[in-house]
């Protein structure tokens, strides 16, 4: 065996399947206005074998493969995050624009992962001056 980290098995079996889909709109109502909103909803899932070392591998190396037990169980991973991203732009003049932009999260964690179940949602205000030149 060569002296990287490996697997008993010829390979690790690992799924990872993830499907994002998008839906973005862009309106100017006005000369001097516009608008852009964005919604993204994201399902994902993946697992994989539990690792296994051969007998003389941990032997020779200072890391303990004991300390993967349960490696399959903490590294499945099934969740879906639904975003929304609503933005506001008034040109005030030429050169000096007002921005306004919302962002709202919604994270559903169905297993909980390798730092537990992070469940939550999540939400930012944000207002920008900007000036061109």
């Amino acid at each position: 065996m060569s002296s990287q980290v490996g697997s008993a098995c010829d390979e690790l079996d690992w799924e990872n399947l993830a499907h994002t889909f998008y839906l973005s709109v862009f309106a100017s109502p006005m000369e001097r206005v516009e608008f852009t909103g964005t919604v993204s909803y994201t399902l994902a899932e993946a697992e994989m074998d539990s690792p296994g070392f051969p007998d003389q591998w941990f032997l020779t190396t200072a890391y303990n493969p004991a300390l993967m037990n349960d490696a399959d169980e903490y590294s499945d991973l099934d969740y879906s995050m639904l975003e929304i991203e609503l933005t506001g732009t008034y040109k005030i003049n030429d050169n000096l624009s007002f921005t306004l932009n919302y962002w709202y999260s919604d994270f559903d964690d169905d297993e909980p992962y390798v730092y537990g179940d992070l469940d939550g949602d999540a939400y930012s205000l944000t207002g920008f001056l900007t000036w061109s030149f």
